[in-house]
């Protein structure tokens, strides 16, 4: 035992000293670990709001003028109608963990639609002070009306 002590407290080489390290190293390891994680949440959270965007822009996509069609006979989207159903197709598919900033954004021209909404997706694993925890993620979808004329949608 006494030789155990004495080469503990006096190591004879440099064998074993880079022990000190290993704390240093599994520290590193978590953080990246942690970083990676949220990444890998910010990703699935943009995916949800993206599969959320194409349904509320097919949603607004059926919503036809009526008197449009019946007057004149033209496929034309009613902007009205089509926003109210972009917004609440929206807000019933998106994820339920989903903060959009501000309200979504629906562009109706003639036949054509385009909803664009921006995401703040918070990460709970950024441990550096004096940096934002919200990574702000923007995103749009498109859809056309069957039967108009329109080939694509408004500056989407």
């Amino acid at each position: 035992m006494p030789r155990l002590v004495k080469q503990c407290l006096h190591p004879d080489s440099e064998q074993g000293s880079a022990i000190f390290l290993a704390p240093l190293v599994a520290l590193i390891m978590v953080y990246l670990a942690g970083f990676f994680v949220d990444m890998g949440d910010a990703v699935t959270k943009a995916d949800g709001l993206d599969q959320a965007l194409s349904l509320s822009a097919a949603a607004a996509s059926t919503q036809i003028s009526r008197s449009a069609f019946y007057g004149e006979g033209l496929v034309v989207l009613d902007p009205p109608a089509s926003q109210a159903a972009a917004v609440s197709q929206l807000m019933n598919s998106m994820p339920k963990s989903t903060v959009l900033e501000g309200d979504p954004l629906v562009e109706v021209d003639q036949g054509a639609v385009c909803v664009r909404a921006r995401e703040l997706i918070k990460m709970p694993f950024s441990l550096i002070p004096g940096i934002d925890p919200y990574i702000s993620y923007s995103s749009s979808s498109s859809a056309v009306a069957k039967g108009s004329g329109t080939s694509t949608a408004p500056q989407c």
